[in-house]
């Protein structure tokens, strides 16, 4: 069996991508109170859809929605037959974050693909759980307490192209990439390092046969207290998709593809250069 790779499993899907997941990115109260995304249908198509990509894409949207209601449909797909669409369900799960999740995630971990175990292991740390991995595979080890701590602030937009959607998006994502590195919730304390990010540019061009966004962003890392600069480091990314296949609505999803992809680069070299415990 072929499978795809990471980066094509998330390649949006016209149908999908293109309604819910630009409802998902907006998702804010005006765009609640205009339009009412139909989550039952994309619920429907992790079950049902003959295209296993579709699947895929179906699944990791309900990671990103969410939504508690979406655990069972999950929870069915970890027993789809592509390998994909059980990875992609056991992600989403731990992206839902529900103890509801927990039993079947456990045993996600005897999956026979390697990809689904690891997605299962991935998931049930971020619940928070220490269950051991199937025979022959080491367990969910705990971790030490982190020594570092992250007060992420608010990201900038200096040439107001992204929105208010995708920069609050931008920093929940930007957590999530510190999470297993240090404490990013200090709460009244001040964060080990203050992290600011910005939106440095997000464009959508022709070139050729297709049709491009591109994202960068940047990061500033400082010290606290005393606010002196520790690193800055920088991420860009762009997602093409073929001019035939094209369609205006589903600018939101690849913009939403590449600012992911843009700041899992910087965090990946901001975290580099941590000091290890």
């Amino acid at each position: 069996m072929r499978l795809p790779s990471p980066a094509q499993a998330r390649r949006p899907s016209a149908a999908l991508l293109g309604t819910v997941l630009a409802l998902a990115v907006a998702s804010g109260p005006a765009a609640r109170a205009g339009r009412q995304v139909r989550i039952e249908d994309v619920e429907e198509s992790v079950a049902r859809d003959p295209s296993f990509k579709v699947r895929i894409d179906a699944a990791l949207i309900l990671g990103r929605l969410h939504q508690v209601r979406s655990v069972p449909a999950l929870v069915g797909a970890l027993r789809d037959v592509e390998t994909g669409v059980r990875a992609a369900a056991a992600e989403s799960l731990g992206e839902i974050g529900s103890p509801l999740a927990h039993d079947a995630l456990v045993g996600a971990l005897h999956d026979p693909e390697p990809a689904v175990r690891h997605a299962a292991r991935a998931a049930l740390r971020r619940l928070g759980s220490d269950e051991g991995a199937a025979p022959g595979e080491p367990g969910i080890r705990r971790h030490a307490a982190p020594t570092a701590s992250f007060e992420v602030k608010a990201i900038g937009d200096p040439e107001h192209r992204a929105g208010p959607a995708l920069q609050s998006h931008m920093r929940d994502f930007l957590i999530d990439q510190l999470r297993p590195f240090g404490d990013v919730d200090p709460g009244d304390r001040r964060g080990t390092y203050a992290v600011d990010g910005v939106i440095k540019s997000l464009s959508l061009a022709t070139t050729g046969r297709d049709v491009e966004v591109s994202c960068a962003v940047q990061l500033v890392v400082s010290r606290q207290p005393g606010g002196g600069v520790f690193m800055l480091t920088s991420g860009q990314a762009t997602v093409q998709k073929p001019k035939r296949q094209f369609r205006p609505q589903l600018r939101p999803s690849m913009e939403l593809e590449a600012l992911e992809a843009a700041v899992r680069g910087a965090s990946e070299d901001l975290v580099s250069k941590l000091p290890r415990p």
